[in-house]
């Protein structure tokens, strides 16, 4: 340790934050321009991909210094303050929003190694130690800059960031490989459910081809012990995982309430959403079904349910409450289209297989992940070193 230094930030990164409000309004925004990151985009240290807002080339012109390069590093500034995201070679050129913060890095430290440090817990504990705001975490540049980091050598940098690097390209692939399947599963599926339906197929409502089990009031059903517990899926580590404030619940409930890896859950509540569980073993918490049938595989209700998801959305919207949600009635409306056995079956051939890679894609993204969370706080810390 004794090679590596410490630093603030500003003495080796450039810290700017978003253009302004007044600078670049919503109602600028077009369709086909270049892309605008804003914070609902920074997801698990990336940049997902969906849905950017763009502006036109004489904006882009106009307000040039906020255009993203290779290398940069990017922090929202108010909300998740401790999420960071690294900008990859496709993201160059395009523009960040005024609710963030970018770091560019000098040529004293490699921007890969940084964006590594930034995703420690340790760091992450820390920024949001030394955050602002009454109700909410906000930072800024003033708070950013004065940042303690340490770092070892260039070539150290460079090698504990192909290490991490390697693993998480192997994660994207896995994500992007699943987002194919997706893809593929949904337009088959419309296909051959709405665009090409046969007349004869037996319309039922939703709800009748599948169970959907609301969960627990897990707060009424703490742990007894520290052995015999499990953790609480709400809606919030359906969509993040679990972390470390995450609740926990004991196992001595009905075993339909425990989720397995490759569970469909289906989020009626808030965050409408419909996932194939791809976590550790929890406990199923309230404002979530498990939805499961005797009658159908997995694929023709976990389908059915997608397909009928924007429309549960647009209710839960019109609902003039403070929680959008949908109800049983809802589900009984929501109508499903049932070929016959032979059919289903000879359909199970192509669609079964698609969510087994699915569910074997997710198992490896946890292996990898788990993999590196192990690695990167002894990497950055200098307690296993790597030598270029």
């Amino acid at each position: 340790m004794s090679e590596w230094r410490e630093f603030e930030l500003c003495e080796v990164a450039e810290v700017q934050t978003g253009p302004f409000g007044s600078q670049l309004k919503n109602e600028q925004y077009i369709t086909g321009g270049t892309p605008v990151v804003t914070v609902e985009h920074i997801q698990d240290f990336r940049i997902e991909d969906f849905k950017y807002p763009s502006i036109t080339d004489e904006d882009k012109e106009r307000l040039s210094k906020y255009l993203m390069k290779e290398g940069d590093i990017l922090f929202t500034r108010v909300g998740s303050v401790d999420l960071s995201a690294y900008v990859n070679k496709h993201q160059d050129g395009w523009m960040f929003s005024s609710r963030m913060l970018r770091v560019r890095p000098n040529d004293e430290v490699n921007s890969r190694f940084l964006s590594y440090f930034f995703q420690q817990k340790i760091f992450r504990d820390y920024i949001l130690n030394i955050s602002v705001g009454a109700t909410m975490p906000s930072i800024n540049t003033g708070i950013l800059k004065t940042i303690p980091i340490s770092y070892p050598p260039l070539p150290e940098q460079k090698a504990i960031a192909e290490v991490l690097s390697s693993l998480d390209d192997k994660i994207d692939l896995l994500h992007r490989q699943n987002k194919t399947l997706e893809k593929m599963a949904k337009t088959l599926f419309r296909q051959w459910f709405v665009e090409e339906a046969k007349n004869d197929w037996e319309e039922r409502p939703l709800s009748s081809i599948a169970n959907f089990l609301n969960g627990l009031a897990c707060q009424k059903f703490p742990p007894k012990n520290k052995v015999d517990k499990l953790p609480v899926l709400k809606i919030k580590q359906l969509r993040n995982g679990f972390s470390d404030d995450s609740d926990w619940c004991t196992t001595e409930v009905k075993p339909k309430y425990i989720i397995n890896n490759g569970d469909v859950i289906f989020s009626w509540s808030a965050s409408l959403m419909v996932k194939i569980w791809d976590g550790e073993k929890c406990i199923l918490n309230q404002h979530l079904f498990k939805v499961t049938s005797g009658e159908f595989p997995k694929w023709f209700y976990y389908l059915w349910s997608k397909h009928h998801l924007d429309e549960f959305i647009s209710i839960s919207l019109s609902h003039a409450t403070t929680m959008g949600h949908i109800k049983r009635g809802d589900l009984d409306n929501a109508t499903v289209l049932v070929p016959s056995s032979a059919e289903i079956q000879k359909l199970s051939e192509i669609f079964t297989p698609l969510l087994d890679n699915i569910i074997s894609n997710n198992k490896k993204l946890k292996n990898l992940v788990s993999i590196r969370d192990i690695l990167l706080p002894k990497l950055m810390s200098g307690e296993i070193r790597i030598q270029n």
